[in-house]
């Protein structure tokens, strides 16, 4: 069911129907989580007891995080370091799966071909072939492993676990942001959601235009460029240094292009069911400098590695040598979250961070 589609149109106009037809928060909450669903079974049904399972696995381990110490052991001081002892291993335990998860279907074949290369074992690499022709990755599995790891550092920091299953997984499977983000946290989406009105009219006409300029970016004008670029690159040989040029800058803004339309076509959906995504990207084209154009660039990722990775390393407080590491550790990881070294990527948006 793609975005660009008379589908995705009356998917999209029945359950705005439906949703603002009943009054109660629970029922839209069941209203949202069935067509989240259905709009992922119209790409990988397969996957649904996937999300579903990794869904309650995180809120289980979020609720065990949230549990108070038993203050009743006569020794307080005992109780208070064994709950922080249990809530670390628990939060390492809850980070862990979430990596698991993201490796075993993004990096599997890429870890089997390397092992086989350097140590001559030809089994292995027969198996990394057909792991890669037949094991297909979850859409939006970096961004909903991410948001995962986000959720359960915030309530390990002291922010409170969801008390009930239909709410976090309503926020979990989104349709509007499942497949391509932006990454939101549950706390910031359950707030919206406890105040929600219907849209105003300026609302309505905010996020219809925000669908059209998302379609126009993506439908009209990342398509075609992208026509432009794989014709450019699968002709190198008669291609000259002008048009390899004008390929290399196409890309670029193909790139910017596409992603930015889903997010704005996603961010409009939201404002007519009454919610407020994270902006993504703030025109990175238009700065001046480097730097500035990697802080407007996937701007929600650059957040949650700078959030959740970066200040957590120390960040640039404790030396060079300690700084430059921290670096080249979140670089690392913004690369491991794109694809297997040799996937092109966003890797640089690690300079985001200074």
């Amino acid at each position: 069911m793609n975005f660009i589609s008379i589908t995705y149109v009356l998917f999209l106009l029945s359950i705005i129907i439906f949703y603002w037809s009943v009054e109660q928060q629970r029922r839209r909450m069941w209203i949202l989580l069935v067509a989240s669903l259905v709009f992922y079974a119209s790409f990988q049904v397969q996957y649904i007891p996937l999300l579903l399972a990794g869904t309650w696995i995180n809120f289980c381990i979020g609720q065990a995080l949230s549990t108070p110490p038993d203050w009743r052991i006569e020794n307080w001081q005992f109780a208070q370091q064994d709950w922080n002892r249990r809530r670390l291993k628990l939060l390492w335990f809850g980070i862990a799966l979430n990596i698991l998860l993201l490796f075993g279907f993004k990096y599997v074949p890429f870890t089997l071909t390397t092992i086989g290369e350097i140590a001559g074992w030809s089994e292995a690499q027969g198996i990394a072939q057909w792991t890669s022709s037949n094991l297909i990755a979850p859409l939006g599995l970096s961004f909903f492993c991410f948001e995962c790891i986000s959720y359960l550092v915030d309530v390990y920091r002291g922010a409170p676990a969801a008390q009930q299953l239909l709410k976090f997984s309503t926020y979990k499977l989104f349709f509007a942001k499942l497949l391509s983000g932006p990454i939101t946290r549950y706390h910031a989406m359950m707030g919206q959601m406890q105040h929600q009105t219907r849209p105003s009219v300026d609302r309505v006409a905010e996020g219809l235009w925000l669908i059209a300029c998302g379609a126009i970016k993506k439908g009209l004008l990342a398509d075609n460029i992208g026509i432009l670029v794989d014709l450019s690159f699968q002709n190198l040989q008669r291609a000259g240094s002008v048009d390899l040029w004008l390929a290399t800058f196409a890309y670029g803004l193909q790139l910017y292009l596409d992603f930015s339309g889903y997010v704005d076509m996603a961010r409009g959906t939201a404002v007519l069911l009454g919610f407020n995504l994270p902006q993504n990207f703030n025109f990175p084209y238009f700065t001046t400098s480097i730097a500035d154009f990697w802080r407007r660039w996937h701007i929600t990722l650059g957040d949650w590695l700078r959030n959740y990775l970066y200040f957590p390393l120390g960040g640039s407080r404790q030396g060079l040598f300690r700084t430059c590491f921290n670096l080249l550790l979140v670089m690392a990881i913004a690369g491991f979250w794109h694809g297997a070294p040799g996937d092109l990527s966003f890797g640089a948006d690690c300079m985001v961070l200074h």
